[in-house]
């Protein structure tokens, strides 16, 4: 029988005044779901993860630049990041809150099915 868990998101009046907060949510075969909330930036934070990584802006703002591009996130917002895709985290509003999800890392063995957007957008 399955374990049914619940649990509550932190609120984002708990965001560090600088840097980051980061919560593990859940983490099951392989995958971990996290919550980071974010203050402000003194420098923009490099990364290269060993892992496939979906992030979704909660709240708050924030500016990521990951491969090639620059984006300006607002709520809703999400950006799917390669293994080993580096990224930079530019800005964060204070009291950002994002959802991310990591995957485990290995070489990719094909190319990621396409992008499914919601009508509205």
């Amino acid at each position: 029988m399955s374990q049914v868990r619940r649990g509550h998101l932190p609120d984002s009046a708990l965001a560090p005044a600088r840097g980051e907060r980061v919560d593990e949510i859940l983490g099951l075969h392989g995958v971990v779901i996290e919550q980071i909330l974010s203050g402000e930036l003194g420098t923009p934070v490099e990364y290269d993860g060993d892992h496939d990584e979906w992030v979704v802006l909660l709240d708050g703002g924030a500016e990521l630049d990951g491969g090639d591009e620059h984006f300006v996130l607002s709520p809703g917002d999400w950006v799917f990041l390669p293994w080993h895709t580096p990224h930079r985290l530019v800005h964060t509003s204070p009291g950002s809150r994002w959802l991310a999800v990591r995957f485990p890392g290995e070489e990719p063995s094909e190319t990621p099915p396409p992008v499914r957007r919601s009508p509205n957008r």
